[in-house]
């Protein structure tokens, strides 16, 4: 026990109670006492400042003479002191089991009127707490808190991304926008040119019409000063005469036959169509803003054994892990051999439970909050009860092997292990069955495990022959991906929009996108040849099972940085 108002230094310190007050300061002392009306734990400071006020002398404060909690060490009773979010001033004292969640009063009377397993923390904290249940929330919340960072640390990545990807951006505006005044200025310098060209033309059919009457004049005056100096010869002038009036009448009969200038002018009229082209533009180009959200490939930081043979299975064989499924903060296997369902707490590798489920189960799958069901070779699909206690509840026949199950929007969806998928309701009413696509080819050979991805939009079978076969909800084909590294017995979804696939015969895991496409290899080489595989992504885990081995392998997983 620390001793009385010190201040815890280090993360190393643990004490029983602290004072609340001082912890909304980020501080922690140890709390001496409780006041029942403020709902609070008070360090000795915040105690002697409590009572100062008349307001507040009256308050009733319990210690560790007050209230005995058998199994419960330390010095003060146990209340809870954290604050609703919803209901502001109201403590989270009320524990509801049917969904098991902590809340207010308020909240019990708004939400869960109709719940019945209500009870008071507080009254009821020795049957409630327990020390696992601590240490697996600490245990996520490290796990979340790691990927939290990491990617916080992505979206830093993507915001200098992004800011060079502006800078870059105005840059090819600029020169986009230079690009645009070379061509500018090779257009006008066009545009002078034809003007010159077009005036230099014009200009010497002008000048050769000027100097053609510059011609005439001379050779007009040449005959009126022959005519002048002729005044004395009568002879000359008759000559003189006729001459000047035949030059006279021929300059004015080719005149009036010759096109003259009337008007002469260059003129530039601008181009409408690239006016208007300009005009109807909004910018110089176009600009996208383009973002994607990358799948970020798993690496396995730590392999370790599962034991899941049981001293109560009978058969000679070693265990056949042909389906697994991720409950809460447990994993179910399937146990072919050996008949059975067997749960284990993933935190410590622990058996919880087993049950007896005959036929030889396959696939397994959630369907509610208290069930699961599971798929099995002799016809059968058992539901089994995962409140409590693992119990077989009741039995649908049908009139096919069922080796692969999945559930959703109460519709069973399952697969024979040959070459066909067939889609039930709830009661074993076959709505669908598929075996061939379109053009009438069949789309198995081996339709194994199946899963949904987390939009539950898209449905994947695993067939080890032809790829992952993927149909939509109403099972509809739309393709195979028959990518090499791609040939899955087991297939899972991880809750963060990957599917990852377990390669019987290439011995790998590989991570496919949320379509199905590969996305990388995550173990390149497993122990034998996998039959199932699941993952749980708030802990990071995955859990492949063997054909033939007495222990499940399980990965701890890590994100590779991009």
């Amino acid at each position: 026990m620390a001793l009385s108002g010190s201040i815890l230094k280090t993360s190393e310190e643990t004490f029983d109670f602290i004072c609340t007050s001082c912890a909304e300061d980020n501080l922690i002392k140890v709390a001496l006492k409780y006041c029942v009306e403020c709902q609070k734990y008070y360090c000795k400071d915040c105690l002697t400042n409590h009572q100062r006020f008349a307001l507040l002398k009256g308050h009733t404060f319990l210690d560790n003479s007050s209230v005995k909690l058998q199994g419960q060490p330390s010095s003060l009773p146990a209340f809870p002191t954290k604050q609703c979010s919803q209901h502001i001033g109201k403590i989270m004292d009320m524990f509801c089991k049917t969904h098991d969640v902590v809340c207010c009063y308020v909240c019990v009377a708004e939400d869960h009127a109709s719940c019945k397993d209500m009870m008071s923390v507080s009254d009821n904290i020795n049957r409630l707490y327990n020390k696992t249940d601590t240490s697996r929330a600490t245990y996520k919340l490290g796990y979340i808190l790691d990927d939290m960072n990491q990617w916080k640390a992505n979206t830093d990545t993507l915001l200098k991304q992004l800011r060079d990807s502006k800078t870059t951006a105005i840059k090819a505006v600029n020169d986009h926008r230079i690009e645009m005044e070379k061509f500018l200025k090779k257009l006008e310098e066009a545009s002078i040119k034809e003007i010159e060209d077009k005036y230099q033309t014009l200009e010497s059919q002008i000048l050769a019409e000027r100097q053609r009457y510059e011609d005439s004049i001379d050779k007009l005056k040449n005959l009126k000063q022959l005519i002048a100096q002729a005044s004395g010869n009568i002879a000359q002038l008759f000559v003189c005469s006729k001459l000047a009036e035949k030059k006279c009448t021929t300059l004015r009969d080719d005149e009036k036959k010759r096109k003259t200038f009337k008007h002469a002018e260059v003129k530039f009229v601008p181009s409408e169509q690239l006016k208007s082209s300009i005009e109807k533009m909004k910018n110089l180009g176009e600009t996208s803003a383009i973002s994607s959200r990358t799948y970020n490939l798993y690496k396995v930081t730590k392999i370790r054994d599962m034991k899941v043979r049981l001293k109560e299975d009978t058969s000679e064989y070693n265990c056949w892990i042909y389906g697994s499924c991720i409950i809460d903060d447990t994993v179910i296997f399937t146990d072919h051999i050996n008949n059975k369902l067997k749960r284990f707490d993933i935190s410590s590798s622990s058996l919880i439970d087993y049950c007896e489920v005959p036929g030889h189960p396959c696939g397994v799958c959630r369907v509610g909050e208290r069930e699961v069901a599971v798929a099995c070779r002799d016809r059968r699909v058992h539901f089994v009860s995962i409140h409590n206690k693992l119990s077989l509840l009741r039995s649908i026949q049908m009139n096919h092997w069922c080796y692969g199950i999945a559930y959703s929007n109460d519709k069973l969806y399952i697969t024979d292990g040959n070459k066909s998928l067939y889609m039930y309701d709830m009661s074993g009413n076959i709505l669908k069955t598929v075996t061939s696509d379109n053009s009438g080819q069949p789309i198995f050979e081996c339709s194994r495990l199946i899963t949904f991805n987390d939009k539950k939009d898209r449905l994947f079978v695993g067939d080890f022959k032809k790829g992952l076969v993927c149909f939509n909800a109403e099972c509809d084909y739309i393709e195979t991906v028959t990518d090499s590294d791609v040939r899955p017995d087991g297939v899972c979804t991880d809750g963060y929009g990957n599917v990852i696939v377990a390669n019987c015969g290439l011995q790998t895991i590989v991570q496919c996108s949320r379509d199905g496409q590969k996305c990388g290899i995550i173990v390149n080489k497993t122990r034998g040849m996998p039959e199932s595989v699941s993952i749980h992504h708030g802990l990071r885990k995955m859990f492949v099972g063997y054909d033939g081995t007495n222990t499940v392998e399980v990965y701890n997983l890590t994100w590779k940085s991009d």
